[in-house]
């Protein structure tokens, strides 16, 4: 990581040096005011003072004087072009009829080009969040229309790029983001082409070249990112430290990069197909190979959605790690073969919860082996990188430090089979969200149904279904609409060998005291606002 320098003229203070020039020198402080601008990009090159990306909308500063610059020269075209038809015409020649249209047309064309770099200037320095940097970040997230606010954007950048960051001329390549002229996710990156061309141009008898050198990245949306460069090493090294995050994505040169944005619909898609399948044979020949440099592993991972897999990798546990923090699952388990023994007691797996509303907290529950029927854990709520750490740790069959660690209940499928007249139960936890979106869990605590409890009167949950365990004992809490705001509750009695079903509405509060007394004896069904029905779906 770069050593941050002492910084130049900071935000806003250079704003306010540059308006004083203005109001003391008028025309005559732009360069002044440019050439500081020089120097500050010199003595804080990546904005590492206020953030790369803030920096980099802020710099938009210099369009707002080049905006200036342009519509002064565009009023003195006009300027021309009035004392031009204030003149008696009688006797012009062509000459000054062709200065006439050319200064009105000169005029013109910089007072556009003057009004769209100021008021562009204007929006990225000043309002950053309607910026085109920030547009780019937040039109790559999962869900754009729920992006958090800019600060939080341009952070996921800055914090990538503080820890990983490599740079090249102005751009810089995290092990997530790239940041050039615009942002782009390196996971959505399909094409990298290195532009190194001479163009040249002839206009009134002279001829004049130019070297262009771009770096062009196209991503998954078939949109292209374009960063000029100003050494053609730093080109190409930037495009090599960009395959090697991506080998998959379609390298080229000059204009080939025209041709693949171009492609057709069916050709994307099979550009697309084997695409991914080139990464995730990548993705499996470096499992293989973690799998190999650590030896013979003893640990089963166990998905909510009841997938299960033995080949275990450091790589594996904290891709599905990421996945629950990013909401694509709510949780896993990890399953040793033999129990683990430590400190005189025996640990039989390692359970890893995240919730929806609270993505950013992990609870981690350390399984003790039962003992007289009952299933205790060890809990502890964590950040991401606490969770990592544990982790790998039981990979290696190492019980963490467990000193703040909590005793809890684990409400789980009994291990023993149950007597043949009675039905088997699994313990569950079902939540239905508001939004639509559905979580069930197997292993969960008491303070687990307290925070499903308070969700059904909070309006977190619409639907909160709960098969306990002990008692193989069930009760469903379904919220209200507008036209009822009571809650229908079902639930079950033991009734000899069978088991009676009641349901009943109630407020909010009272289903949530029933959700959570219920199991523990404390409510049972059939009094007179009950009614008996058949077994419900």
């Amino acid at each position: 990581m770069e050593k941050k320098k002492g910084g130049f003229l900071r935000w806003p203070w250079n704003v306010v040096v540059y308006i004083a020039l203005v109001a003391a020198l008028r025309l005559f402080a732009i360069p002044i005011i440019l050439i500081l601008v020089a120097i500050q990009r010199k003595n804080n090159p990546h904005g590492v003072e206020e953030g790369y990306c803030l920096s980099r909308t802020r710099r938009r500063i210099s369009w707002v004087l080049w905006g200036l610059l342009w519509l002064v020269l565009a009023a003195g075209l006009f300027a021309v072009c009035y004392m031009g038809f204030q003149q008696d015409r009688t006797y012009w020649e062509t000459s000054d009829y062709v200065t006439l249209a050319v200064s009105g047309a000169g005029g013109a064309l910089l007072l556009l080009l003057g009004i769209y770099m100021g008021c562009t200037g204007a929006r990225d320095t000043f309002f950053p969040g309607k910026s085109a940097l920030a547009n780019s970040i937040r039109g790559q997230l999962p869900y754009p229309d729920e992006a958090p606010p800019v600060e939080e954007l341009f952070a996921m950048v800055d914090k990538d790029l503080e820890a990983n960051g490599r740079w090249f001329d102005s751009m810089g390549i995290g092990q997530e983001w790239v940041l050039g002229e615009l942002a782009s996710r390196i996971d959505r990156i399909r094409g990298i082409f290195v532009v190194d061309e001479t163009r040249t141009r002839h206009s009134g008898g002279r001829t004049t070249t130019s070297r262009v050198l771009q770096l062009v990245l196209v991503d998954d949306r078939w949109q292209k990112h374009i960063t000029d460069f100003k050494k053609p090493q730093e080109l190409r090294a930037a495009a090599d430290c960009l395959a090697l995050r991506v080998p998959e994505a379609r390298r080229g040169t000059n204009s080939q990069w025209s041709a693949f944005w171009s492609m057709d619909e069916s050709e994307r898609e099979d550009f697309e197909r084997d695409f991914r399948q080139k990464q995730n044979l990548r993705a499996s020949e470096a499992a293989q190979r973690e799998i190999l440099s650590e030896g013979p592993q003893d640990m089963i991972l166990k998905r909510r959605s009841g997938e299960v897999t033995s080949r275990v990798s450091a790589a594996l546990v904290e891709d599905t790690l990421k996945r629950c923090l990013s909401g694509e699952e709510s949780g896993f388990e990890l399953t040793p073969t033999r129990p683990v023994e430590s400190g005189g007691r025996v640990f039989r797996s390692l359970d890893c919860l995240v919730r929806q509303e609270a993505a950013e907290q992990v609870l981690l529950l350390l399984e003790l082996a039962p003992s007289e029927g009952e299933s205790l854990a060890l809990a502890r709520t964590t950040d991401a990188r606490g969770a990592e750490e544990v982790l790998k740790g039981w990979l290696r069959r190492e019980v963490p430090d467990l000193t703040g660690w909590d005793l809890r209940r684990v409400y789980d499928a009994p291990q023993a089979s149950a007597p043949q007249s009675r039905r088997r139960s699994q313990a569950k936890l079902s939540l239905l969200y508001a939004s639509g979106a559905a979580e069930n869990h197997t292993t969960f605590t008491e303070e687990d149904v307290q925070m499903a409890a308070e969700g059904i009167v909070d309006g977190t949950y619409q639907l909160v279904d709960l098969t306990h365990a002990s008692g193989y004992l069930w009760i469903r809490v379904t919220a209200g609409d507008k036209l009822d705001g009571r809650c229908t509750v079902e639930a079950t009695r033991p009734e000899g060998e069978e088991l009676g079903f009641y349901i009943t509405k109630m407020p909010p509060r009272e289903a949530a005291a029933w959700l959570t007394g219920y199991p523990h004896g404390e409510f049972q069904p059939g009094g007179r606002d009950w009614k008996r029905v058949k077994k419900p779906n």
